[in-house]
C-alpha cells in the first residue's frame, strides 16, 4: 500500500477526481483501466501509466485533436525515454525531475532518448492512418480515445493476465471499428526509469501475438506469426518489407500456420 489515495485526493478542490483501489491479484491492468473507463465522466479518456509524465500541455491537445475531429480517433502519445537501455537510463536520470517536465522533454530530446518507435515514423511517415498495421503502436503508457468508442469496442480483455497484448488488442478493434490513429510530438511525455518488472518480455509478447492473431484473424495480424522471427522487425516495418519482396508470404501459405476463424466483433452493451 502506497499513498496513492491520499495524493489523488489532494487534488479533489481542484479537480473532479476519483480514486479507485484494486486488490493485487497479479497482473490486471486490463481490470484497472475498464474500471477506470467505466466510472469517468468524460467523452474522452487518456490512458497514462504510472510512470509516465506529460508535457504541460498535452492534455490539452489530446483534448483539441478530439473535438475538432470529424471523425473517431485514437492517439498514440510520444513517449521519450521509453525501454532505454543502462547507459541511456543513466544519462537520463542525470536530468530527470518531477518539477519541469517540459525542460526535460526538450533535454531527452536534444540527448536523441526519443520514442522507441520514432525508427519508424522515421521508416514509415507520422502519418500512421496511413500504416497498414497502426493498432501494433496502441501501447497504453500513453494513448486516448473516445469513451463511447472504447465501450463499444468492449474496452480491455482481462483475459490478458499477464504481460502485454491487451492494450494491442483493443487496438485491433478500435482500428476495426474504423477509428483514424494519429501520433504528433505535440503529444509528448516521458517514461520514467525504473527497474524491469518483467525479464522475458520477448516470450509474454509472442504468445499475445499468438492470441491477438487467433481472436481476429485479420490479414495484418497474420504477419504477428513471422514478426519476431525476421530480424525482429515491428509489425508495419515487416508487413513493408516483405510485400515488397518477390517471395510474399501472402502468396506461400507454408509460411503461415492455419487459424480459427472468429465472429465479428460485436457491440457489448
Amino acid at each position: 500500500m502506497d499513498d496513492s489515495e491520499y495524493i489523488a485526493l489532494s487534488f479533489s478542490d481542484r479537480l473532479n477526481i476519483k480514486y479507485f483501489w484494486q486488490e493485487d491479484k497479479g497482473f490486471r491492468a486490463g481490470k484497472a483501466r475498464n474500471v477506470g473507463t467505466a466510472i469517468a465522466e468524460g467523452k474522452y479518456i487518456v490512458y497514462l501509466d504510472t510512470g509516465v509524465l506529460p508535457g504541460t500541455g498535452t492534455l490539452e491537445e489530446h483534448l483539441f485533436r478530439h473535438k475538432v475531429s470529424t471523425h473517431p480517433i485514437a492517439i498514440v502519445g510520444y513517449v521519450y525515454g521509453f525501454d532505454l537501455d543502462d547507459e541511456g537510463i543513466k544519462k537520463m536520470e542525470s536530468v530527470i525531475t518531477p518539477t519541469n517536465v517540459d525542460q526535460i522533454l526538450a533535454e531527452l530530446d536534444s540527448q536523441g532518448a526519443y520514442d522507441i518507435r520514432q525508427s519508424q515514423y522515421d521508416d514509415l511517415g507520422h502519418n500512421i492512418c496511413d500504416w497498414p498495421a497502426p493498432f501494433d503502436l496502441f501501447w497504453t503508457c500513453h494513448v486516448s480515445a473516445e469513451r463511447e468508442q472504447l465501450i463499444k469496442a468492449g474496452l480491455f480483455d482481462e483475459g490478458f493476465n499477464s504481460w502485454g497484448g491487451e492494450d494491442v488488442d483493443l487496438g485491433v478493434r478500435l482500428f476495426i471499428n474504423n477509428n483514424m490513429f494519429i501520433v504528433d510530438k505535440a503529444m509528448s511525455s516521458f517514461h520514467w526509469p525504473h527497474p524491469k518488472e518483467v525479464k522475458d518480455t520477448g516470450e509474454s509478447s509472442r504468445s499475445a501475438a499468438e492470441r491477438i492473431h487467433n481472436k481476429y484473424n485479420i490479414w495484418q495480424t497474420s504477419y504477428y506469426g513471422l514478426d519476431h522471427e525476421i530480424n525482429d522487425l515491428p509489425l508495419n516495418k515487416l508487413i513493408k518489407v516483405l510485400k515488397s519482396s518477390p517471395n510474399h508470404p501472402m502468396a506461400d501459405p507454408s509460411l503461415y500456420k492455419p487459424q480459427p476463424k472468429t465472429q465479428p466483433i460485436l457491440e457489448q452493451e
